[in-house]
C-alpha cells in the first residue's frame, strides 16, 4: 500500500446547506449539486470562490450535467428535469417528467438522458429541452447512468440490483447481469483496455465487473471494497487509477489495473469527511474532489 503521504488533502470548501450529491467539471474549476436546491461553481485555484449559478426552491438536486452552450440540466428529488442557463435565466425551462426522484443525469453529444426512481429512462434533445423518448428498463429505481465513449451503448444501474445495458440511439434495451444486490448505485466503463468491461459498486458494499463484449479477459475478482454502501466511483482520466466513495465516510484509492488497494481516505487520519461520501470527480491525472453528507467539498492531491 501507499504511504498515506500519497494521497493527502490540500483544499476545503462549503457553502452548501444540505447534503451534496454530485460533482462535474466546469470552466476554470467545477460545479457541485446538492438538496439545498443550489448549482454551485466553483474555481480550481481559489478555495474562496463559490459562485451560486442556479438556485431552484425546493429543488433538491441529485444530479446533473453540463450543456455545451453554458447551461446545465439538473434532476431533482420530485422528478423534475430543470433546464438552466445562468446567463440567460429567461430560457430556463421546469418540466415535471419522472413520477420519482431523478437520480442521474448523463449528456452524451446533442443528446442528454436521465433515469428515473420510476424506472424510466428518459431521452431529451440537449438543445431544446424537449422529450424525444422514454423507455421503462426496471420496475425498481435507476440509480445510475454510464456511457461507452465513442459507443451508443449506455449502463443502467438499478435498485433491482441489476445493470441495464441500453443501446442510446435506438433506445432499446440489450442486455443485463447481477449487479450488487439489493441495489446498484453506481457504474462507470474502464478506460485504456480496449474493450467495453463495466465497473459498478452499491449496496452489498462489492466492486463487481461485466465485459459487455464477452472478450477473454483477466477475471475481475469481486472486492470487497467498503464496510457500507458504494455511492460512487471514478476512474482518473489516464484510466491508472480507481477511487469509490462509500456511506462508510471513507474514499478508497485502486490500482486500476492489479485493484490493489492503494490509500484509505478517513476522518481522523487525513481529516476527511465526517459522513457520507457521495460523490467524486477527477479534476486531472492527480487531484481527486469528493463531496457528501457534511456539506463538504474536499480536494485531494496524488503525488509520486
Amino acid at each position: 500500500m501507499f504511504a498515506n503521504s500519497m494521497l493527502t488533502r490540500t483544499e476545503e470548501r462549503t457553502g452548501h446547506n444540505a447534503a451534496i450529491y454530485a460533482l462535474r467539471l466546469a470552466p476554470n474549476g467545477f460545479y457541485s449539486a446538492a438538496a439545498d436546491g443550489l448549482l454551485v461553481h466553483w474555481h480550481k485555484d481559489d478555495v474562496n470562490f463559490g459562485r451560486a449559478v442556479a438556485n431552484v426552491e425546493g429543488g433538491k438536486f441529485l444530479g446533473f450535467d453540463t450543456l455545451e452552450d453554458g447551461g446545465l440540466v439538473a434532476g431533482a428529488l420530485d422528478g423534475g428535469v430543470h433546464w438552466l442557463y445562468p446567463d440567460e435565466p429567461e430560457r430556463n425551462l421546469h418540466v415535471a417528467q419522472h413520477t420519482r426522484g431523478v437520480f442521474a443525469v448523463l449528456r452524451v453529444g446533442e443528446e442528454v438522458f436521465t433515469a428515473g426512481g420510476d424506472g424510466v429512462l428518459t431521452k431529451w434533445g440537449a438543445k431544446t429541452g424537449r422529450t424525444i423518448e422514454s423507455l421503462p428498463v426496471s420496475g425498481n429505481s435507476l440509480r445510475c447512468i454510464a456511457n461507452y465513449p465513442d459507443n451508443p451503448t449506455l449502463a443502467i444501474g438499478a435498485s433491482d440490483g441489476m445493470v441495464y445495458t441500453v443501446n442510446g440511439d435506438e433506445m432499446s434495451l440489450t442486455g443485463k447481469c447481477a449487479g450488487n444486490p439489493p441495489s446498484t448505485f453506481c457504474v462507470a466503463f474502464q478506460p485504456g483496455i480496449g474493450w467495453p468491461r463495466m465497473i459498478f459498486g452499491g449496496r452489498d458494499t462489492r466492486l463487481n465487473s461485466f465485459d459487455v463484449a464477452f472478450v477473454k479477459s483477466p477475471e475481475f475478482t469481486p472486492i470487497d471494497a467498503h464496510n457500507s454502501t458504494i455511492n460512487d466511483l471514478a476512474f482518473s482520466p489516464n484510466g491508472k487509477y480507481l477511487a469509490t466513495a462509500s456511506r462508510d465516510k471513507t474514499v478508497k484509492l485502486w490500482d486500476a489495473y492489479t485493484w490493489e488497494l492503494l490509500k484509505v481516505c478517513e476522518v481522523v487520519r487525513d481529516r476527511g469527511h465526517v459522513n457520507s461520501v457521495n460523490c467524486l470527480l477527477w479534476l486531472d491525472d492527480t487531484t481527486l474532489i469528493t463531496a457528501g453528507d457534511d456539506r463538504r467539498i474536499l480536494t485531494w492531491k496524488l503525488e509520486g
